[in-house]
């Protein structure tokens, strides 16, 4: 019964692994997915951030069953998750402020998936947006207004 308990979350933790990475890259154009040590610097164990933004980010953090994140042959019984912006305060400093939260049993490890996709998805969107209104290509034409002929008009 150890045994399966140990296969089963060694299972769901190779599908969130692989699952993030297919996510950082099918957004590559977008998002960049790293591993960083929530102990001592970082936001979760997984982090998903939009390039060239420092503003957002979707970290996910392990959380184990009677052992720590020191134990060599821990796995993950589940996942806490959060959504994170930057805010700038009235004194200057810009803290991390949750947007969203969560957390996932292991077995439900599609669903964390989901989430982060959802947020690389959001991520995407709102690149193209800024990029569709800031955008403009030199030598292109667009810089500049259409010339229009026609009679009285030239």
């Amino acid at each position: 019964m150890v045994d399966e308990h140990r296969q089963r979350l060694t299972r769901n933790m190779d599908i969130l692994t692989r699952g993030l990475e297919q996510i950082a890259k099918d957004y590559a154009r977008h998002i960049t997915l790293t591993e960083e040590d929530p102990e001592t610097f970082g936001a979760g164990h997984y982090v998903l951030y939009p390039h060239g933004r420092t503003d957002r980010r979707f970290a996910i953090e392990e959380r184990y069953i009677d052992t720590d994140w020191s134990d060599p042959d821990r796995l993950p019984a589940s996942w806490s998750w959060k959504a994170q912006t930057r805010h700038q305060r009235s004194d200057g400093s810009h803290p991390w402020v949750t947007t969203d939260q969560g957390v996932v049993p292991s077995n439900f490890v599609h669903q964390l998936l989901g989430y982060a996709q959802k947020w690389a998805a959001t991520v995407r969107a709102s690149k193209l947006r800024e990029g569709f209104f800031t955008h403009m290509r030199p030598g292109t034409g667009r810089d500049k207004p259409p010339h229009i002929e026609g009679p009285g008009l030239s």
